[in-house]
């Protein structure tokens, strides 16, 4: 019987060694804990996460985090390779961020991408959902594509303490302007007075502390850059900003590679 007892007392002294390792291991163990591309949904909307390749342990330094923002009519899956809904000139931002070294985030944001307080809110929990479940750094960088800058220059308004700087692609900024444009029955905007408080254009003070780069076709009619990126350069550097506008030829286009500067948005992204 003694024996017996022993033996059971050596068991269970085994059973937590084992169970102490399995533990290390896992919590050491990046892959194990987050697999590299993630769609998972906040608030009923899909949201597509991707992670670089890291051979780094979870406890060492913090992740960079960089943020899209999608322009009217895309998605979250407009950014993530390989799918049905995949736009190359999206999945570029994408393969642009985790290259390098950015966990890399995106909120199907539907017509509220046009600056709506509720989209704001929706990227707000995106911010703290992977606040909560990564481990990243504070401050993050923004990606805004078309109507997508709408809500880039409101979080730099709102929430300056969380945006490090910000990436633009003929990126709209006064959102009157393009309501001038776009008025009908079908835009979510209705009438002036109901985003007068919220357009970028009358905040322009606001903007002027987060460094900025820009990128704007010559030939751009939807977003006509003497609008929108000239007009936001002037005002918010007059301020004492730091926009870098980065001017190209052709228009509005998810066509027009030519707003794509990679060795300038690396450096960017590096700073």
């Amino acid at each position: 019987m003694l024996v017996i007892r022993n033996l059971l007392q050596l068991s269970r002294a085994l059973h937590w060694v084992i169970c102490f390792l399995i533990f290390i291991n896992y919590t050491n163990s990046y892959a194990i804990s987050f697999p590299k591309d993630t769609v998972i949904e906040i608030s009923n909307r899909k949201v597509y996460i991707a992670l670089p390749d890291r051979n780094e342990k979870m406890v060492e330094a913090p992740l960079s985090v960089l943020m899209a923002i999608h322009g009217n009519g895309r998605n979250a899956m407009s950014y993530a390779p390989e799918n049905d809904q995949s736009v190359p000139f999206y999945v570029h931002q994408r393969n642009m961020a985790i290259d390098n070294g950015y966990l890399f985030v995106v909120i199907s944001n539907g017509n509220d991408t046009w600056g709506t307080d509720q989209g704001l809110e929706n990227l707000m929990k995106v911010y703290r959902y992977i606040s909560s479940n990564y481990r990243v750094k504070e401050k993050w960088v923004l990606w805004g594509t078309s109507a997508g800058g709408l809500q880039m220059f409101r979080m730099i308004a709102e929430y300056p303490e969380k945006i490090d700087r910000v990436i633009g692609t003929f990126p709209v900024y006064d959102l009157e302007q393009a309501y001038s444009q776009r008025k009908s029955s079908n835009f979510i905007w209705q009438s002036k007075e109901d985003f007068e408080d919220i357009n970028p254009a009358n905040f322009p003070e606001k903007l002027k502390n987060v460094p900025m780069l820009i990128f704007h076709g010559r030939k751009d009619q939807a977003v006509p850059y003497k609008n929108h990126s000239l007009k936001l350069i002037r005002e918010v550097n007059a301020l004492g900003g730091a926009i870098k506008l980065k001017l190209v030829k052709g228009g509005h286009s998810t066509s027009n590679w030519k707003v794509y500067k990679n060795p300038i948005i690396k450096a960017f992204l590096a700073e």
